[in-house]
């Protein structure tokens, strides 16, 4: 495992590509490109990213950034919206058990509000423990709301390291999990801390 704080190739995969397949499209110019990145960065871009290998949490951000500032105007809400794109696409291929879970709608199936709750809570347990499949670094903990008794809260610790790029992504690859539920538009986040983010319903399940 590598030592820096570090993620699987699976999460830059669809990075790498779009931003090769901006260069070769004239979007993107190579003086941009190595203004933005460093040699390393180029290197993996130019290389076959290995889906099952580690690759540093810094190549996400620069590439992230560059891609939201020149295919998304600067907006984070495009990072959210790649992640999203990415939870479904992980979805339909399976590729991980705790999202293979997460299609079985369970929490569709209860009928009182308090099962509903209940067995949303449960399904987050699984799900953040998705985190350890991807990342090297954090701990994620969901947690009810105490400020809504019908919500939850996944609470991300030692993020120090967590870049804001990546957690706009993860906010959309998370709705992409509840909307296997029916529940569209469900969260938000914030950095309460320097190394601390949480994700937060914005209603109930």
């Amino acid at each position: 495992m590598a030592s820096e704080p570090s993620l699987k190739g699976s999460v830059i995969t669809e990075l790498a590509e779009d931003l090769n397949k901006l260069v070769v499209d004239g979007a993107l110019s190579c003086s941009e490109l190595e203004r933005r990145l460093t040699a390393e960065d180029i290197a993996i871009l130019e290389s076959e990213i290995v889906v099952s290998q580690w690759y540093s949490v810094k190549f996400y951000q620069r590439s992230a950034e560059l891609l939201r500032d020149v295919v998304g105007g600067g907006r984070n809400e495009y990072l959210m919206e790649r992640g999203l794109a990415k939870g479904e696409k992980l979805i339909e291929a399976g590729l991980y058990q705790q999202m293979e879970y997460a299609t079985r709608a369970r929490v569709q199936a209860e009928v009182s509000p308090e099962a509903r709750y209940a067995a949303y809570g449960r399904d987050l347990r699984l799900i953040v423990t998705l985190s350890q499949s991807l990342l090297n670094f954090t701990r994620w903990s969901p947690i009810p709301d105490p400020d809504h008794a019908d919500r939850y809260l996944i609470v991300v610790s030692e993020a120090a390291d967590y870049p804001d790029a990546l957690a706009w992504a993860t906010q959309g690859l998370i709705e992409s999990m509840a909307a296997t539920h029916g529940l569209a538009n469900l969260w938000n986040h914030e950095r309460t801390g320097p190394d601390r983010i949480v994700f937060r319903m914005s209603r109930s399940a």
